[in-house]
């Protein structure tokens, strides 16, 4: 399988996770996961910036692979 396949999945993976994170206090009622509200928020920044970072490059590296192969 390609990397940039694995790339790809990664970042939505990651994406989701964090997005999660950061919308799991909407039905737990303020409910935390990682010991507070701070720490969740950070963890959902980090996780979603990551993941768009890791979709961005996944996607730069198949347009490379694609131009390359003409």
């Amino acid at each position: 399988m390609a990397r940039w396949v694995i790339g790809l999945v990664l970042g939505v993976i990651m994406v989701a996770i964090g997005l999660f994170v950061a919308v799991r206090p909407l039905w737990t009622h303020d409910g935390v996961l990682l010991g507070s509200r701070a720490l969740d928020f950070l963890f959902a920044i980090v996780f979603m910036v990551r993941g768009a970072v890791n979709v961005r490059t996944a996607l730069n590296r198949r347009a490379n692979a694609l131009a390359a192969s003409r």
